[in-house]
C-alpha cells in the first residue's frame, strides 16, 4: 500500500499495522497468556465471562501484583465493567474488600 494515499485512520492502521502492533506489545507486554491457567475463582463469579474477558481479568490481576493500579480500556460493549468487577472479586479470593468502580455513562 502506498503511504501517500493515506486519507483516514483505517487506511493508516492497515498501512502501519505491523509497526503499531510491535509498539503496542513493547509498551504493554502480555501479563497473562492464553496458555496460562486462569484463577479458579473466576468460576465462582455470578456471571461467566467470555474467554477474552477472562484473559483481561487475569491480566488486570497480574498488573495489581506489579503495581497499585491498573486500567481497563476497550470499546463500548466489550464488558469493561464485568472485567473490572470480576478482577476485584477474583483478586480478593473470598477475602472481604471495599472497591469503587468508576463507570461513566
Amino acid at each position: 500500500m502506498k503511504h501517500d494515499n493515506i486519507t483516514d485512520s483505517p487506511t493508516y492502521s492497515r498501512a502501519h499495522a505491523h509497526e503499531l502492533g510491535d509498539q503496542i506489545l513493547q509498551s504493554y507486554p502480555t501479563l497473562h497468556s492464553v496458555d496460562d491457567p486462569p484463577s479458579p475463582m473466576i468460576g465462582k463469579l455470578l456471571r461467566k465471562p467470555y474467554p477474552a474477558q477472562t484473559l483481561a481479568i487475569m491480566g488486570l490481576i497480574r498488573r495489581w501484583q506489579q503495581a497499585r493500579a491498573g486500567a481497563v480500556r476497550a470499546e463500548c460493549g466489550t464488558g469493561k465493567t464485568l472485567i473490572s468487577l470480576g478482577a476485584i472479586q477474583t483478586h480478593a479470593e473470598n477475602r472481604p474488600f471495599t472497591a469503587v468502580a468508576m463507570v461513566p455513562p
